[in-house]
């Protein structure tokens, strides 16, 4: 399976299929990005090499059932090294791979989106999409593109809606989480860098730059909890995210 299309309906026909079954799967990542955003700067969501999808770990029975039902198989050795938080299921004729994220992404940060799943029927809910990438410590040329994909397509609002970002929960998220609050912070104006001194033409560079603002504005004024205080005592002499292995896979 090569082709965007396929990967594409692919992705809708394991997602419609889980939800028929009662089992919650939603799609993650790139692919998922995809299905939010249309605008020109849409355009490099295009090659994709492998599905990522979002389940629970008490739907594991029910998540095994529905990939055999389509015709995968499980990849055992994977699955015996990080079932607790991975699995991995492979079509039975080799075409593509589909990796199930377990009850939190765990990335450079981690980020539970357990009680955020009925958002939003095919992925997880476009302000969780961003904060997958605002979340990573050492952006790159694609995530840069992912995040003004995400921010020229959807309006900032102060509650949860299906197609806007919900910048008060990414404030409520920060202000729990130290290390967390920094690299968003701190990635925050890693983009307006890159939207000032890209040459691209964007529908409205400074309603972008504004949403950014709002963001980052939303953190800043939010009161932090007990432990977010004692964590920014210590601030940057301890590491404040975790370290990725290489070739442990992408979203």
């Amino acid at each position: 399976m090569s082709s965007d299309t396929n990967f594409t309906h692919e992705a809708e026909r394991i997602v419609t299929t889980a939800n028929n079954r009662g089992v919650a799967l939603r799609l993650i990542g790139g692919l998922a990005i995809r299905f939010h955003c249309h605008g020109p700067h849409s355009a490099h969501l295009r090659v994709y090499h492998d599905i990522d999808v979002f389940g629970l770990t008490k739907e594991l029975k029910g998540i095994y059932s529905v990939f055999e039902e389509l015709g995968y198989s499980p990849n055992f050795w994977y699955n015996s090294k990080a079932g607790a938080t991975r699995l991995q299921f492979v079509r039975e004729d080799n075409s593509n791979h589909v990796d199930v994220f377990l009850d939190k992404f765990r990335m450079d940060h981690t980020l539970d989106f357990r009680k955020r799943l009925p958002l939003d029927s095919l992925t997880i809910p476009v302000t969780d999409l961003l904060l997958t990438k605002l979340q990573i410590m050492k952006l790159d040329p694609k995530d840069f593109k992912d995040i003004v994909a995400i921010l020229e397509d959807h309006e900032t609002k102060r509650n949860d809606d299906r197609e806007a970002l919900n910048v008060d929960y990414i404030a409520e998220l920060c202000s729990h989480d130290w290390g967390l609050d920094k690299t968003i912070i701190d990635n925050l104006a890693k983009i307006v860098k890159f939207v000032e001194e890209q040459p691209f033409e964007l529908q409205d560079r400074p309603a972008l730059l504004d949403k950014v603002k709002m963001i980052h504005e939303s953190i800043k004024t939010k009161n932090k909890t007990l432990m977010w205080r004692l964590r920014d005592v210590v601030g940057e002499r301890v590491r404040w995210y975790d370290v990725i292995e290489t070739g442990e896979g992408e979203a």
